[in-house]
């Protein structure tokens, strides 16, 4: 039984534009330290590949973040033309566009390819699958030029090696009775896709007066808001967080004082404006039910082809519904928080005015309370006191309504737990890491965590805990470990027992009711939580 070595959420992006300067939307810093890292798998196994195999588990490319555009002679050589939104925003995601983003990732990332390259090359197998960032590995096209990238590099692996030792997989890796290995964004509303086996759809382009139809990625919204917004943003402010989602981003955003939230605000609403402009495509909103019908039919013949059609019927009824990616669909998920944030603001603070309305009509009904000052001063403390256990009790209860895209996953598991053999289920995508085990039967979620920047609180205890993690199968078990690039090592990652992420998961309905009732499920021996991204004011 071979080990796995599972890594995701690396975000490849446009990489070194010279030698010196990286684009301000590059998120991935360790080519050097990925190079080494492979060495050091070679080094432990001591050279056996048939001893482990390399999983990519999504979003190793982050095609999103490309805005690099060919010349209009590289463009018509690859067969496509160029729209004014794609002059602005970058191109569109169609099989020869996408191809030719993978070409910009491969340039700006040499060392990384040079060394995936030659890691295959001593005959190690290498498991390819897609997640939201890199959703464009759906196109043939792409799957075979990252062949030929890494077919091209200098005493690497040859083509017939790579044929044979790099499997790409539309949706799942999953070996029966031992592990099942997915991204993890189809359980994200913001980033799952509404057809996963078939996420293309025909859409009608201007070039000038001409209308091209081409045949594009069905974006969700969540990639939607990177490609026409954050993008822009992180063009002229590089070192904005890197979040996942619209509302992350507004939640960060919210943390500062009033002052600041209209700077950036200010600052950011021309390229919030621009992305709505009709000259951009955002997505598909609403589809007829004939092409419902027919993406539903070639979703289950791709299944059926793919030898999953069973399972993928039940698995079908645990991903999450994504929320349509069109124009009036990023409106209403930028304002929703501000709008729900405002109208319970107001609330309480026409609750707290009619208290002292009262309280003044009170006074003019009994002339001698008007010369207490000390009333007055107990009903202000009480005044006080009573906003700030209705706030705390208000936030209390919004943690439990809000499932973040990590408790998400831990509820997938769960559920996913029902309908597999798999020992093991593993994600990615939420860039926060987990190893927990779920019930009595001892099926463990995992979660490879992400190689990119990540700010919680346990950099206040370990310096990098959370970056460079990933994990290592060995038969029937899970590590969490994180590389070391100073000692040139593997370490465990540390982890805490946290009755939060109990909570999180009691509270949430999609939770079946005997897990709910029975919180001794969850603290087997070997559990483990990590919810540090979860509480960023508040820490417990």
């Amino acid at each position: 039984m071979k080990d796995l070595i599972i890594i995701s959420d690396f975000h490849l992006g446009e990489g070194r534009r010279d030698k010196r300067r990286y684009a301000p939307t590059e998120d991935f810093f360790h080519d050097e330290d990925f190079s080494r890292f492979l060495e050091y798998i070679d080094e432990t196994y001591n050279g056996k590949h048939e001893d482990v195999t390399l999983v990519l588990n999504g979003d190793i490319f982050d095609f999103l973040t490309v805005t690099t555009i060919p010349s209009e002679s590289v463009a018509k050589e690859m067969g496509f033309q160029i729209t004014g939104a794609e002059k602005r925003f970058g191109l569109h995601a169609t099989a020869a566009k996408s191809v030719f983003k993978l070409n910009v990732i491969a340039k700006g990332h040499s060392i990384f390819f040079k060394a995936l390259s030659r890691f295959i090359a001593k005959g190690y197998q290498v498991e390819i699958l897609r997640g939201n960032h890199d959703l464009e590995l759906f196109f043939p096209e792409v799957q075979q030029r990252l062949l030929h990238i890494l077919a091209s590099v200098r005493n690497g692996a040859t083509w017939p090696q790579l044929k044979k030792q790099v499997r790409f997989h539309q949706l799942f890796y999953r070996e029966p009775g031992r592990v099942h290995i997915e991204h993890g964004h189809q359980y994200d509303a913001t980033n799952s896709n509404r057809f996963p086996l078939n996420p293309v759809f025909w859409r009608k382009h201007k070039i000038g007066h001409t209308e091209i139809e081409e045949e594009t990625l069905d974006y969700p919204i969540g990639s939607v808001f990177v490609k026409y917004f954050y993008n822009r943003v992180r063009r002229f402010d590089p070192y904005a967080p890197r979040l996942l989602s619209p509302e992350q981003y507004l939640d960060f955003i919210r943390r500062y004082n009033v002052f600041d939230v209209w700077r950036v605000y200010k600052d950011h609403y021309p390229y919030f404006i621009a992305a709505l402009s009709p000259s951009t495509d955002v997505g598909v909103g609403g589809i007829s039910k004939l092409e419902k019908i027919q993406h539903q039919t070639e979703d289950q013949k791709l299944a059926k082809k793919a030898g999953i059609e069973d399972f993928y019927r039940q698995w079908e009824d645990l991903k999450v519904s994504p929320e349509p990616a069109n124009k009036a669909a990023v409106v209403k998920k930028a304002m929703e928080p501000l709008v729900r944030r405002a109208m319970w603001g107001g609330v309480f603070a026409f609750g707290v005015l009619y208290m002292w309305i009262l309280f003044f009509t009170l006074i003019q009904e009994i002339p001698w309370l008007a010369a207490n000052a000390f009333i007055m001063a107990i009903f202000a403390a009480l005044t006080i006191i009573g906003a700030f256990w209705v706030w705390s009790h208000f936030r209390s209860k919004m943690k439990q309504w809000n499932v973040t895209e990590h408790q998400q996953m831990k509820i997938a598991a769960t559920k996913l737990a029902g309908i597999t053999d798999a020992k093991i289920m593993i994600f990615g995508h939420s860039h926060q890491v987990a190893n927990m085990v779920l019930n009595d039967q001892g099926q463990v979620y995992a979660n490879s965590g992400t190689w990119t920047v990540v700010s919680n609180p346990w950099n206040r205890i370990v310096r990098d805990a959370r970056r460079l993690t990933f994990l290592r199968v060995k038969k029937n078990d899970v590590e969490l470990l994180r590389w070391n690039i100073d000692g040139i090592r593997f370490d465990p990652v540390p982890l805490f027992y946290l009755d939060s992420d109990v909570e999180a998961i009691i509270h949430a309905e999609e939770v079946d009711d005997d897990l709910s009732t029975n919180r001794e499920h969850s603290w087997l021996p070997g559990a483990a939580f990590d919810a540090e991204s979860e509480q960023t004011d508040d820490y417990e």
